[in-house]
């Protein structure tokens, strides 16, 4: 198999493993005799851990070339997974969640990485899109998939489950050829330098926001669910499955849209798909109005993040690996905040507050990314004398 389908394969599976908490925080909580809320405190280290990781993955990557990097931390992030699964406390679980946050960090940006250093600028967003449809098909799986395992087997087999087919592709991995492409220019960028960057700056924190408020509002979902509906955690993975579905049917769908329209039009759209959502859930509405939202926040989430990580690639030529590791960075810590702060509004059943927060905030996003100048590179190695 290709190198590109191998990464797909095992981004779809830590894909599972970051979202396949969310419907099932009931379950694990009540197994470990703890709050939903407290149980957050696991996706929010594995999340931080996630991000801050990529400091080091990705000049690292820059070095050793992006497979070697992903396949030798995978390894790590099957076994953290395992163990995870085995914990009897809650402060163990998030022990082992935040390691496995921290190895589980090289697959999915190095993959995007991977993107940026082989597909062109004009077509890059339509592979990002293809890229984004396998991270959603996860989505609607870990959803799906998570809920029924816990509701009827043990969340802990889910994990096990989970790491032990991560396993495959990794050990195919290994017969690849992993060595860089190129030796990283003496002029590389570095992190000063993408920090002095505007244009580079927008966009981080462009996504930081977006973590924020979207993942960190949707950490909380499963609960929301069974507190406003009465939703038992199977229904609740099912619903949440449809997120992922508008986000597949979004990546699928992004040839065709961009064919047609621009990367501020589809920011746009994107934002106002996602805000919007969030603040219908504020009335006392029938669960078709959160079905529904779900599905219109998928899509919405498509059109906005792989603009975003377009110009993510495109920031540094010197270290793409560098300058997209403080974009996954800026990410997944705006996503262990979310989920922490939110966290403490939902201890206190404070549900329509955290909608409001994300809603307003996320159609601030889509608009200010449409009107921030796209992202150039900060440096540029001088001309080699002939």
């Amino acid at each position: 198999m290709s190198s590109l389908a191998l990464l797909f394969i095992l981004c779809f599976l830590v894909s599972v493993d970051i979202r396949i908490l969310a419907p099932v925080l009931p379950s694990i909580s009540n197994s470990l005799g703890s709050s939903p809320g407290a149980i957050g405190l696991a996706m929010t280290s594995y999340s931080l851990a996630y991000g801050t990781g990529q400091l080091f993955y990705g000049p690292l990557s820059d070095r050793l070339g992006r497979i070697a990097v992903v396949r030798a931390a995978g390894v790590g992030f099957c076994i953290c997974t395992i163990l995870s699964a085995l914990t009897v406390t809650t402060w163990q679980f998030i022990l082992v969640r935040l390691m496995a946050g921290a190895l589980a960090g090289a697959a999915i940006p190095l993959t995007l990485v991977f993107i940026g250093d082989m597909v062109a600028y004009d077509n890059r967003q339509l592979m990002l899109g293809r890229f984004a449809a396998i991270n959603s098909a996860a989505m609607a799986f870990s959803a799906s998939i998570g809920g029924t395992i816990a509701h009827f087997i043990s969340w802990r087999l889910m994990l096990i489950g989970n790491a032990a087919l991560a396993l495959i592709p990794l050990a195919l991995m290994w017969r690849l050829d992993a060595r860089p492409n190129e030796e990283t220019p003496a002029c590389a960028d570095r992190y000063i330098d993408l920090l002095r960057n505007r244009r580079a700056l927008f966009v981080y924190v462009a996504v930081f926001l977006q973590g924020f408020l979207l993942w960190g509002g949707m950490t909380y979902f499963g609960s929301f669910g069974i507190h406003r509906h009465g939703l038992d955690q199977f229904t609740v993975g099912l619903l949440i499955a449809l997120f992922g579905i508008g986000m597949m049917a979004g990546g699928l769908m992004m040839g065709r849209i961009r064919r047609h329209f621009s990367e501020n039009t589809l920011a746009i759209a994107g934002g106002l798909m996602m805000g919007l959502s969030y603040l219908a859930f504020i009335p006392q509405g029938p669960v078709l109005v959160f079905a529904t939202g779900l599905l219109a926040m998928g899509l919405g989430y498509a059109s906005l993040h792989t603009t975003l990580q377009v110009r993510g690639t495109e920031i540094s030529a010197t270290a793409r690996g560098k300058a997209f590791s403080l974009f996954a960075v800026n990410l997944f810590v705006g996503l262990s905040i979310g989920s922490a702060a939110f966290g403490w509004l939902v201890d206190k059943g404070w549900y329509e507050t955290i909608f409001a927060i994300a809603g307003v905030g996320l159609i601030g996003v889509g608009f200010a990314t449409a009107l921030a100048p796209q992202t150039g590179t900060s440096r540029q190695c001088p001309a080699t004398e002939p």
